[in-house]
């Protein structure tokens, strides 16, 4: 990743209004990010994970989710992070608060989402997305699936405690924020 030189660093506020032109962007302590170009095979993880929680929170009324959403993880200076998936409850983030206009646009949500996934591509290193994990609990995730496409598990990380892992075979399901919910490891890699 390759920071674009700033005169000084930007706030949140500012790099979701600045026009960074094409491709992907994070603000990293206030500093702008081109992200890689992601591939099909990093796409179609997304998707197939974003599935089952979107279905799940629709059919539950537990809550919602979104694909890139944008999330901040520090302030001062501010860090602004590209999420494959958020799933956020109502209770936490209220249906009727998400919900833009013109007047009023929701750029960032106000809260951490109860559920982030990282889809690990080839070009991430190791530290990068332990970087990215840590930022998410201390902004208030209450957990965090690193999924890895290359050894097709998944990695749910919480505060306080060792990650667990889920490999083929195994199902990802009842956990303590996502009541009901269920997804076999196999389901969410294209074979």
């Amino acid at each position: 990743m390759a920071s674009i030189p700033a005169t000084r660093l930007m706030t949140a506020e500012e790099f979701m209004d600045a026009d960074l032109g094409d491709g992907r962007f994070e603000l990293v302590q206030g500093e702008v990010v081109r992200l890689p170009t992601l591939f099909y095979p990093h796409g179609a993880v997304v998707a197939s994970l974003n599935g089952p929680l979107w279905t799940h929170g629709r059919r539950t009324g537990l809550g919602g989710g979104a694909i890139g959403s944008m999330i901040q993880t520090r302030r001062d200076p501010d860090t602004v992070r590209s999420a494959d998936v958020a799933f956020t409850t109502y209770a936490r983030w209220p249906k009727e608060a998400r919900r833009s206009t013109p007047e009023a646009p929701v750029k960032i949500p106000p809260v951490a989402p109860d559920v982030v996934v990282e889809v690990v591509s080839p070009n991430d290193r190791r530290s990068e997305i332990q970087e990215k994990v840590e930022e998410y609990l201390a902004a208030g995730t209450l957990a965090v699936w690193v999924v890895r496409p290359d050894d097709r598990t998944v990695a749910i990380h919480r505060q306080g405690s060792a990650p667990t892992l889920h490999a083929e075979g195994d199902a990802i399901d009842d956990q303590p924020e996502l009541p009901g919910f269920r997804c076999l490891v196999s389901d969410i890699f294209e074979d």
